[in-house]
């Protein structure tokens, strides 16, 4: 009887591995299981890349932790199962969303592809009143649609834009893992919608798939290169 996989085998490491090497081959493989490069696949076929994508979630989700990880390494010579320790840590990460989750805090800045590219010239404008820099943004994100589009009207994914009235992400997230981070330009992504398993992000939105939702968050990335 074969081998069942075990997390690091998911991972695509070796057990020894420093985090960061962990952390890099999560990534490349989050971003290959990621669904927008499956919108032509079956049903069938899109069901197994939402197990491998969880299988992969779960796996660092231990792994990433120095205390899981080291409880997890005992496990594997006493035989509890990678399943029995998922679920518990599946448990345990929705009680603690559920009891400790901060509250949303208002942030004053949107995080468009256009804006990214005028984040230095904001940041020189800061200190004026919040109405004369929305103006401000919002005129140079039409100047940048009139004057740059022909050079992405080929990618209609770089041309999302807020819908009137609502020019701040619902919250902003770093990648690897997935987790909530304050909105101040060090995050890898911007949260504009959060919708549930069914459901498809608006054109322009990248999916990012949260299982302590049930569902996933519609996001904009930043220009920035992951590691």
């Amino acid at each position: 009887m074969p081998r069942s996989k075990n997390y690091y085998d998911i991972l695509g490491v070796d057990a020894n591995a420093d985090l960061s090497v962990i952390k890099k081959e999560y990534v490349k493989k989050a971003r290959l299981l990621h669904p927008d490069n499956y919108q032509d696949l079956s049903k069938s076929e899109l069901e197994i890349r939402e197990k491998q994508m969880k299988d992969l979630n779960g796996a660092w989700s231990i792994i990433s932790n120095p205390e899981k990880r080291k409880k997890y390494d005992a496990s594997l010579n006493t035989g509890i199962s990678e399943d029995q320790l998922l679920q518990t840590s599946r448990r345990a990460s929705e009680e603690f969303a559920a009891e400790d989750e901060p509250p949303h805090k208002p942030v004053n800045q949107i995080a468009s592809r256009e804006e990214m590219q005028i984040r230095g010239f904001a940041k020189l404008m800061k200190p004026l009143p919040l109405i004369c820099l929305l103006i401000l943004i919002v005129g140079a994100i039409i100047a940048g649609l009139v004057f740059g589009g022909s050079a992405d009207s080929g990618n209609p994914k770089s041309q999302y834009i807020p819908e009137s009235g609502d020019l701040n992400p619902k919250l902003c997230i770093d990648i690897a893992p997935v987790e909530e981070v304050p909105c101040d330009g060090k995050e890898d992504a911007s949260v504009w919608e959060i919708i549930g398993a069914n459901e498809k992000c608006a054109s322009g939105l990248s999916y990012e798939y949260r299982s302590q939702i049930g569902g996933g968050y519609c996001v904009l990335y930043r220009t920035k290169s992951l590691p």
